[in-house]
């Protein structure tokens, strides 16, 4: 008999302030750096919550963040600046800015970063192309890749910690693509999928008739987990020990206004529900890390082999 292990919180922290539009969490130097905007100032607020759980602010930067990666010991963001142009930041970890680069195209697809050896960027400029690159860091230039052609947009990014994944979805299939490998997978599947790692494989999820499937990478086998109103919601996959999802979705009430509720989602462990937006899902130190406008929840496994 196996145990149904599940998700609990082990702590509730409020964050130093509110969230409006948009946050970013990433692990670094076994800390979670928290990034959030302010869009009545455009800048981004930083801060790294530390093994002890206590705040810090590092700095704040003027422009809005979108994304972020760790790259030789770096924390490089892209965002939004004042006009609204996509730029290249990157810090140390005492907040000091390292570089600030303007990308000079202008994306209908908003670029994302990865690292794989070198700093990878993905983007699109129309409708028929994924134009990505590697970023220089001696000469703030992005030295182009061969762009990739697509006859079905638009692409979907999923930036991993490694990589990027653009996924098209057709009608009787979607193409998966590692933009830094160039390998095309198709998958027998026309719904919208999320893609996650685990320490070992890529595994991907979908929803289908009130059910989140979860498959991995090269592998037949399919779990399914029934939830109800689950084709209401978005699905996001999140990276870690396990594969994971996060189910957010609105629900119309009795009094006409509507209540969010997400579902964390794990394979081997029972389904984790918390009414209240959240803004952001990740992964951190044996945890997941749930965050809300005013307050980061902390989840464990009772499974004490698990680790994220």
């Amino acid at each position: 008999m196996t145990e149904n292990f599940s998700l609990k919180i082990e702590k509730i922290i409020s964050l130093p302030i509110t969230i409006e539009t948009h946050a970013v969490s990433i692990n670094w130097n076994e800390d979670l750096w928290v990034l959030i905007n302010l869009t009545a100032t455009k800048e981004t607020f930083i801060y790294r919550l530390n093994a002890s759980l206590n705040f810090e602010k590092i700095v704040s930067l003027p422009f809005l963040s979108t994304s972020a990666t760790i790259c030789k010991n770096k924390l490089f963001i892209i965002g939004a600046d004042f006009k609204g142009k996509p730029v290249l930041i990157s810090i140390n970890k005492f907040g000091k800015i390292l570089t600030n680069h303007t990308l000079e195209f202008t994306p209908t697809i908003w670029p994302v970063i990865a690292y794989s050896n070198k700093l990878f960027i993905a983007w699109q400029e129309n409708e028929t192309e994924i134009e990505r690159g590697n970023f220089n860091m001696e000469t703030n230039k992005i030295e182009k890749l061969k762009p990739i052609s697509i006859s079905n947009p638009p692409a979907i990014f999923c930036a991993l910690k490694e990589t990027v994944f653009a996924t098209i979805s057709e009608k009787t299939e979607t193409r998966l693509i590692n933009l830094i490998s160039d390998e095309i997978i198709k998958l027998d599947i026309s719904q919208q999928i999320t893609i996650g790692k685990t320490i070992e494989t890529i595994f991907y999820g979908w929803m289908e008739n009130n059910t989140v499937c979860l498959k991995f990478l090269k592998k037949n086998k399919q779990i399914n987990f029934p939830i109800k109103n689950a084709s209401l919601g978005k699905l996001k996959a999140i990276s870690g020990n396990l594969a994971t999802f996060w189910l957010q979705n609105r629900q119309m009430q009795m009094s006409d206004e509507y209540q969010w509720k997400s579902i964390i989602i794990q394979e081997k462990t029972s389904v984790f529900e918390i009414e209240g937006f959240i803004f952001t899902v990740g992964s951190w130190n044996n945890r997941i890390v749930l965050v809300q406008n005013s307050r980061i929840i902390l989840l464990k496994n009772t499974n004490p082999a698990i680790t994220f």
